[in-house]
């Protein structure tokens, strides 16, 4: 007997990255919605802090686009407790981002169905100037995500084919990753209407894949690594103590985003 998966279930680049990570922790955070028992990392405050420093520059981003006076806004940042969002507010002020034309909409919610499945992405930005779309996406990381890396992202790949298919265009779409901590140095990615359609494709066959499954098909990943940062590794015999950022190397921040995402999110929700 198949487990099915609610019938209102919405993927997100949050619940197929947990899957591609374990699907045993799909299982239990999706299906079965436990709640999580364990801290993922012995650094969690500071996550959290990290967190919210986040959240605040993209509201004051948010604000900006939607009109609101930039000299509040400065006052504002200047005001945040953390002094990082002062100076990465003052930093989007001074790069080309602060000028956009066309039509601008910020924090711009997209769901479209595909394959009769429904997926909901969350765009930074979405700008449409001359006819065509381009992604913006904020990232506050400290560290720099390679490019090699980001293009195999979930989020890479989807957010351009929910776009694709939501506002029937067959147009390249843009999608902008620019890093607040190293300004310079933007990575944009075109998909051509071939990419898109391959990557629908990819989205299509593992959204089938998850939604066949049976209970036990529903295995614990092999990678153990992925265990250290897991609050469900307690269900698994995986460890008891969370893990370090040594522990986790250059994968720390992709996977701690997913992590942050999970655990407070409702399970259909970016």
């Amino acid at each position: 007997m198949k487990t099915q998966l609610p019938h209102n279930f919405v993927f997100s680049q949050s619940n197929m990255q947990t899957y591609l990570n374990c699907r045993y922790k799909f299982y239990l955070r999706y299906i079965q919605k436990l709640a999580w028992p364990a801290q993922a990392i012995i650094e969690d405050l500071r996550f959290e802090e990290d967190q919210q420093a986040g959240i605040r520059f993209h509201q004051l981003l948010h604000q900006y686009f939607i009109g609101f006076n930039p000299e509040l806004l400065i006052q504002m940042a200047k005001n945040d407790p953390d002094n990082r969002v002062s100076r990465w507010f003052q930093t989007f002020l001074n790069s080309p981002y602060a000028g956009l034309q066309g039509k601008i909409e910020s924090e711009k919610n997209v769901s479209t169905c595909i394959d009769d499945k429904n997926y909901v992405v969350k765009f930074d930005l979405l700008q449409l100037d001359g006819g065509q779309y381009t992604i913006y996406d904020w990232k506050t990381s400290n560290k720099v995500h390679r490019r090699e890396r980001l293009i195999n992202n979930i989020q890479t790949q989807l957010y351009p084919v929910v776009l694709s298919e939501a506002y029937q265009t067959n147009q390249t779409i843009h999608f902008v990753i620019w890093e607040i901590n190293s300004p310079e140095l933007p990575i944009v990615f075109p998909f051509s209407q071939q990419d898109i359609n391959r990557n629908r494709q990819y989205f299509e066959e593992l959204t089938d894949e998850i939604v066949s499954l049976e209970k036990p098909d529903f295995f614990k990943t092999s990678n153990i690594r992925q265990c250290k940062i897991c609050e469900y590794r307690s269900h698994c015999d995986r460890g008891i103590m969370p893990a370090t950022l040594e522990d986790l190397g250059e994968n720390a921040f992709i996977n701690l985003k997913d992590y942050w995402i999970t655990n407070r999110d409702d399970a259909n929700l970016v």
